[in-house]
């Protein structure tokens, strides 16, 4: 379900009335594409509990949450959800100036917080305690990536890295692509885990190999779900969730320790599935 990785296990945002809803934070990237949006901007592309996807004019996905981090970097998150009943799955969505109107429910963006999503290299090496807190976390392999195919695909992945083979990394990535139920599925999550641990500790490496990110881009084509494949172009852009971006760019041991709790919290598994993408990837950079 795509509620499983839109959010912190538990928490519900309240729904809100019709009328005008705030936005509270959006990013940069998100901004950019809703203010160049035609009139018909887009249309609604599911509706669930805790989420909101609009398939926008540009053919990806805004999704719509309640307050709190950015679970996606192509979200937003109102100050509250609008009620489900409200809404239909296929209606016509459009854009005036910087807000968003579904039906009779208008979006407003005119205070919104602007996040950067994305995750900038560093040249400094993963270290110790970094990819300690992450193994800690996945100690135990959840379902989703536990079959033969899983493992098969994740050994494809480490071995690229470490061996710096892409053909390798590739053919790993592509078997993890829609790997598991729901709408976003666990491969999905865990391919999304690695490519951010490789942005920002191994960039070098992905500018020099650009067939990954065309090889990953073409897979995905038919491979996996709308919202799965949104999340992993992001990724191979260098753009994330707010949950995985404070992980990677944590400071401290508290703020480290923090993180990896907050995206291990999010949804059912998803957190979890992309720590165990994490974990791999560092595995295979660290000595």
């Amino acid at each position: 379900m795509l509620a499983k990785t839109l959010g912190p296990r538990g928490r519900e945002a309240s729904p809100s009335p019709r009328g005008t809803a705030e936005i509270r934070r959006w990013s940069v990237a998100l901004r950019r594409r809703i203010l160049a949006a035609p009139r018909e901007a887009g249309r609604i592309h599911s509706i669930f509990k805790r989420a909101l996807n609009i398939l926008w004019h540009d053919g990806g996905l805004i999704s719509l949450h309640g307050p709190g981090p950015l679970a996606a970097p192509f979200a937003a998150a109102l100050a509250s959800l609008p009620e489900a009943a409200s809404l239909t799955v296929g209606s016509e969505v459009f854009r005036r100036d910087n807000r968003i109107h579904l039906g009779s429910l208008i979006l407003d963006g005119e205070s919104a917080m602007l996040v950067d999503t994305r995750l900038y290299p560093t040249t400094e090496k993963p270290g110790l305690p970094f990819a300690s807190a992450i193994a800690t976390a996945v100690a135990k392999v959840v379902p989703g990536l536990s079959s033969y195919r899983s493992r098969t695909a994740r050994r494809q992945l480490a071995d690229g890295i470490a061996s710096g083979d892409a053909r390798t990394f590739v053919t790993g990535a592509c078997g993890l692509i829609g790997l598991g139920e729901g709408l976003t599925p666990a491969g999905d999550d865990c391919l999304v885990g690695a490519l951010a641990v490789l942005h920002r500790f191994a960039s070098p490496w992905l500018a020099d190999h650009p067939e990954i990110r065309t090889e990953i881009a073409t897979a995905l084509q038919d491979g996996t779900t709308a919202v799965g494949q949104n999340f992993i172009l992001h990724a191979l852009e260098g753009a994330f969730s707010e949950y995985i971006l404070r992980l990677v760019t944590a400071s401290s041991d508290c703020d480290l320790h923090q993180a990896v709790r907050a995206l291990a919290e999010t949804g059912g598994t998803s957190g979890l599935d992309t720590l165990d993408g994490m974990h791999i990837t560092l595995e295979a950079l660290l000595p």
